[in-house]
Protein backbone atom coordinates (compact mmCIF):
# COMPACT_ATOMS: atom_id res chain seq x y z
CA UNK A 1 0.00 0.00 0.00
CA UNK A 2 2.84 2.40 0.93
CA UNK A 3 4.58 1.60 -2.36
CA UNK A 4 1.39 2.35 -4.30
CA UNK A 5 1.05 5.72 -2.56
CA UNK A 6 4.71 6.50 -3.28
CA UNK A 7 4.20 5.60 -6.95
CA UNK A 8 1.18 7.91 -7.14
CA UNK A 9 3.15 10.71 -5.47
CA UNK A 10 6.03 10.37 -7.94
CA UNK A 11 3.69 10.13 -10.93
CA UNK A 12 1.77 13.29 -9.97
CA UNK A 13 4.88 15.33 -9.21
CA UNK A 14 6.90 14.20 -12.21
CA UNK A 15 3.91 14.86 -14.47
CA UNK A 16 3.45 18.28 -12.88
CA UNK A 17 7.15 19.14 -13.29
CA UNK A 18 7.25 18.34 -17.02
CA UNK A 19 3.97 20.10 -17.74
CA UNK A 20 5.12 23.24 -15.93
CA UNK A 21 8.57 23.08 -17.52
CA UNK A 22 7.47 22.56 -21.11
CA UNK A 23 3.96 24.01 -21.01
CA UNK A 24 2.29 21.14 -22.87
CA UNK A 25 -1.50 21.26 -23.24
CA UNK A 26 -3.69 18.77 -21.43
CA UNK A 27 -4.62 15.76 -23.56
CA UNK A 28 -7.99 13.93 -23.36
CA UNK A 29 -6.28 10.64 -22.42
CA UNK A 30 -4.67 12.34 -19.40
CA UNK A 31 -8.07 13.56 -18.19
CA UNK A 32 -9.56 10.09 -18.66
CA UNK A 33 -6.77 8.44 -16.65
CA UNK A 34 -7.19 10.94 -13.81
CA UNK A 35 -10.94 10.36 -13.81
CA UNK A 36 -10.53 6.57 -13.73
CA UNK A 37 -8.17 6.82 -10.74
CA UNK A 38 -10.57 9.09 -8.86
CA UNK A 39 -13.49 6.74 -9.54
CA UNK A 40 -11.58 3.72 -8.19
CA UNK A 41 -10.35 5.68 -5.17
CA UNK A 42 -13.79 7.09 -4.30
CA UNK A 43 -15.86 3.90 -4.12
CA UNK A 44 -17.22 3.04 -0.69
CA UNK A 45 -19.32 0.41 1.06
CA UNK A 46 -23.02 1.06 1.46
CA UNK A 47 -23.67 2.15 5.06
CA UNK A 48 -27.05 0.39 5.08
CA UNK A 49 -25.33 -2.98 5.31
CA UNK A 50 -26.31 -4.27 1.88
CA UNK A 51 -22.72 -5.20 1.09
CA UNK A 52 -22.85 -3.15 -2.11
CA UNK A 53 -20.06 -0.86 -3.24
CA UNK A 54 -21.20 2.64 -4.23
CA UNK A 55 -19.64 5.17 -6.58
CA UNK A 56 -20.06 8.95 -6.38
CA UNK A 57 -22.44 10.41 -8.97
CA UNK A 58 -20.93 13.90 -9.19
CA UNK A 59 -17.52 14.51 -10.82
CA UNK A 60 -15.77 17.84 -11.33
CA UNK A 61 -12.66 18.20 -13.50
CA UNK A 62 -10.77 21.44 -12.90
CA UNK A 63 -8.15 22.71 -15.35
CA UNK A 64 -6.34 25.75 -16.70
CA UNK A 65 -8.45 28.16 -18.79
CA UNK A 66 -6.55 27.38 -22.00
CA UNK A 67 -6.97 23.61 -21.50
CA UNK A 68 -10.59 24.20 -20.61
CA UNK A 69 -11.12 26.07 -23.87
CA UNK A 70 -9.94 23.25 -26.13
CA UNK A 71 -11.44 20.37 -24.10
CA UNK A 72 -14.88 21.83 -23.34
CA UNK A 73 -16.91 20.11 -26.03
CA UNK A 74 -20.12 18.15 -25.63
CA UNK A 75 -18.54 15.20 -27.43
CA UNK A 76 -15.70 14.95 -24.91
CA UNK A 77 -18.08 15.38 -22.00
CA UNK A 78 -20.21 12.54 -23.38
CA UNK A 79 -17.10 10.36 -23.57
CA UNK A 80 -16.35 11.06 -19.91
CA UNK A 81 -19.95 10.30 -19.00
CA UNK A 82 -19.70 6.89 -20.70
CA UNK A 83 -16.33 6.24 -19.03
CA UNK A 84 -17.91 6.64 -15.58
CA UNK A 85 -20.84 4.39 -16.53
CA UNK A 86 -18.45 1.68 -17.74
CA UNK A 87 -16.29 1.89 -14.64
CA UNK A 88 -19.36 1.33 -12.44
CA UNK A 89 -19.85 -2.04 -14.16
CA UNK A 90 -16.17 -3.01 -14.29
CA UNK A 91 -15.72 -2.22 -10.58
CA UNK A 92 -19.00 -4.00 -9.76
CA UNK A 93 -20.41 -0.90 -8.06
CA UNK A 94 -23.76 0.87 -8.01
CA UNK A 95 -24.47 4.57 -8.38
CA UNK A 96 -27.52 6.37 -7.02
CA UNK A 97 -28.95 9.53 -8.54
CA UNK A 98 -28.27 11.19 -11.83
CA UNK A 99 -24.67 11.19 -13.05
CA UNK A 100 -23.06 14.59 -13.49
CA UNK A 101 -19.67 15.29 -15.09
CA UNK A 102 -18.53 18.92 -15.17
CA UNK A 103 -15.47 20.76 -16.47
CA UNK A 104 -14.47 23.96 -14.67
CA UNK A 105 -11.80 26.61 -15.04
CA UNK A 106 -9.27 26.92 -12.25
CA UNK A 107 -6.74 29.76 -12.64
CA UNK A 108 -4.48 28.22 -9.99
CA UNK A 109 -3.70 25.20 -12.20
CA UNK A 110 -0.87 25.34 -14.73
CA UNK A 111 -1.27 24.42 -18.39
CA UNK A 112 -1.39 20.63 -18.79
CA UNK A 113 -2.58 19.90 -15.25
CA UNK A 114 -6.02 18.93 -14.01
CA UNK A 115 -7.68 17.95 -10.76
CA UNK A 116 -10.62 15.57 -10.41
CA UNK A 117 -12.94 15.61 -7.42
CA UNK A 118 -15.86 13.27 -6.76
CA UNK A 119 -18.85 13.49 -4.48
CA UNK A 120 -22.24 12.03 -3.67
CA UNK A 121 -24.97 14.55 -4.39
CA UNK A 122 -28.56 15.03 -5.49
CA UNK A 123 -30.00 17.55 -7.96
CA UNK A 124 -30.94 20.03 -5.22
CA UNK A 125 -27.32 20.22 -4.08
CA UNK A 126 -26.11 20.63 -7.66
CA UNK A 127 -28.45 23.53 -8.37
CA UNK A 128 -27.32 25.27 -5.18
CA UNK A 129 -23.68 24.77 -6.11
CA UNK A 130 -24.27 26.04 -9.65
CA UNK A 131 -25.87 29.23 -8.34
CA UNK A 132 -23.04 29.76 -5.86
CA UNK A 133 -20.26 29.14 -8.40
CA UNK A 134 -21.73 30.25 -11.72
CA UNK A 135 -18.46 31.79 -12.86
CA UNK A 136 -16.60 28.47 -12.60
CA UNK A 137 -18.95 26.19 -14.52
CA UNK A 138 -18.01 25.66 -18.14
CA UNK A 139 -20.04 22.66 -19.19
CA UNK A 140 -22.20 20.23 -17.29
CA UNK A 141 -24.04 17.13 -18.48
CA UNK A 142 -27.57 17.89 -17.17
CA UNK A 143 -27.60 21.34 -18.80
CA UNK A 144 -27.23 19.95 -22.33
CA UNK A 145 -30.47 19.46 -24.27
CA UNK A 146 -30.01 17.54 -27.54
CA UNK A 147 -32.52 18.09 -30.38
CA UNK A 148 -35.68 16.05 -29.95
CA UNK A 149 -34.96 14.08 -33.13
CA UNK A 150 -31.38 13.30 -32.04
CA UNK A 151 -31.51 11.93 -28.48
CA UNK A 152 -28.21 11.31 -26.73
CA UNK A 153 -27.71 7.55 -26.56
CA UNK A 154 -24.80 6.10 -24.60
CA UNK A 155 -23.62 2.65 -25.65
CA UNK A 156 -22.04 1.01 -22.65
CA UNK A 157 -22.18 -2.77 -23.02
CA UNK A 158 -22.63 -5.52 -25.58
CA UNK A 159 -24.10 -8.99 -26.05
CA UNK A 160 -22.38 -11.56 -28.25
CA UNK A 161 -23.81 -14.99 -29.09
CA UNK A 162 -21.12 -17.58 -28.29
CA UNK A 163 -23.18 -20.69 -28.97
CA UNK A 164 -26.39 -21.46 -30.83
CA UNK A 165 -28.14 -20.81 -34.13
CA UNK A 166 -27.19 -17.11 -34.10
CA UNK A 167 -23.49 -17.49 -33.24
CA UNK A 168 -21.47 -14.25 -33.52
CA UNK A 169 -24.62 -12.08 -33.50
CA UNK A 170 -23.77 -8.87 -31.65
CA UNK A 171 -25.58 -5.94 -30.08
CA UNK A 172 -24.34 -2.78 -28.36
CA UNK A 173 -26.70 -1.06 -25.94
CA UNK A 174 -26.84 1.44 -23.11
CA UNK A 175 -29.52 2.92 -20.87
CA UNK A 176 -32.54 1.89 -22.95
CA UNK A 177 -34.41 -1.29 -21.93
CA UNK A 178 -33.94 -4.05 -24.50
CA UNK A 179 -35.83 -7.28 -25.18
CA UNK A 180 -34.40 -10.62 -26.30
CA UNK A 181 -36.35 -13.37 -28.06
CA UNK A 182 -37.79 -14.72 -31.32
CA UNK A 183 -40.22 -11.84 -31.82
CA UNK A 184 -39.32 -9.76 -34.90
CA UNK A 185 -39.59 -6.53 -32.92
CA UNK A 186 -37.11 -7.70 -30.29
CA UNK A 187 -33.96 -5.62 -29.89
CA UNK A 188 -31.90 -8.82 -30.03
CA UNK A 189 -33.64 -11.35 -32.27
CA UNK A 190 -32.84 -15.02 -31.65
CA UNK A 191 -33.86 -17.71 -34.13
CA UNK A 192 -33.31 -20.43 -31.50
CA UNK A 193 -36.54 -22.54 -31.51
CA UNK A 194 -36.20 -23.06 -27.74
CA UNK A 195 -36.32 -19.31 -27.08
CA UNK A 196 -39.68 -17.68 -26.34
CA UNK A 197 -40.98 -14.83 -28.49
CA UNK A 198 -40.27 -12.40 -25.64
CA UNK A 199 -37.82 -14.42 -23.58
CA UNK A 200 -35.89 -11.93 -21.45
CA UNK A 201 -35.15 -8.25 -21.03
CA UNK A 202 -32.26 -6.11 -19.81
CA UNK A 203 -33.01 -2.80 -18.07
CA UNK A 204 -30.73 -0.06 -16.73
CA UNK A 205 -31.11 0.78 -13.06
CA UNK A 206 -28.75 2.45 -10.56
CA UNK A 207 -26.27 2.66 -13.47
CA UNK A 208 -26.17 -1.13 -13.87
CA UNK A 209 -27.81 -3.61 -16.23
CA UNK A 210 -30.35 -6.07 -14.82
CA UNK A 211 -31.38 -9.25 -16.61
CA UNK A 212 -34.99 -10.38 -16.19
CA UNK A 213 -36.74 -13.49 -17.45
CA UNK A 214 -40.03 -12.47 -19.10
CA UNK A 215 -42.03 -15.57 -18.05
CA UNK A 216 -40.35 -17.63 -20.78
CA UNK A 217 -41.29 -21.25 -21.43
CA UNK A 218 -37.82 -22.73 -20.83
CA UNK A 219 -36.42 -20.20 -18.39
CA UNK A 220 -33.20 -18.17 -18.43
CA UNK A 221 -29.80 -19.21 -17.06
CA UNK A 222 -27.10 -16.88 -15.81
CA UNK A 223 -23.70 -18.55 -15.50
CA UNK A 224 -25.46 -21.96 -15.59
CA UNK A 225 -27.90 -21.04 -12.79
CA UNK A 226 -31.65 -20.47 -13.28
CA UNK A 227 -32.54 -16.85 -12.68
CA UNK A 228 -35.64 -14.66 -12.71
CA UNK A 229 -33.82 -11.37 -12.16
CA UNK A 230 -30.16 -10.52 -11.55
CA UNK A 231 -27.60 -7.74 -11.88
CA UNK A 232 -25.19 -8.39 -14.76
CA UNK A 233 -21.43 -8.36 -14.28
CA UNK A 234 -18.54 -8.19 -16.73
CA UNK A 235 -18.19 -11.48 -18.62
CA UNK A 236 -21.48 -13.02 -17.47
CA UNK A 237 -22.94 -15.74 -19.69
CA UNK A 238 -26.68 -15.77 -20.36
CA UNK A 239 -28.36 -18.91 -21.69
CA UNK A 240 -31.63 -18.59 -23.59
CA UNK A 241 -32.83 -21.89 -25.04
CA UNK A 242 -29.73 -23.47 -26.60
CA UNK A 243 -28.07 -20.08 -27.15
CA UNK A 244 -25.32 -18.68 -24.90
CA UNK A 245 -24.63 -14.94 -24.89
CA UNK A 246 -21.77 -13.07 -23.25
CA UNK A 247 -22.28 -9.69 -21.57
CA UNK A 248 -19.33 -7.29 -21.72
CA UNK A 249 -18.48 -3.63 -21.33
CA UNK A 250 -17.42 -2.25 -24.72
Amino acid sequence: MAFTKWEAFLENHIEGFFNKKFGSALEPIEVEKKLEKEIAKSKKKDKKGSGEWLLPNDYTISMNEEDCHHLSSQRFLDELHVLVEKQAILLDCFMDGRLSVAIRKDPTLSLGLCRVTAGFSDMVQRVALAVKEQHTIVLQQPSFRPPLNLPTEYRIASLTVLKGADIDSYLEFGEKKIFLGRRERSDFILTDPNASRVHASIRYERHRHFLQDEHSTNGTLLNDMPVHEACLRQGDKIQIGNSVLRYEVI
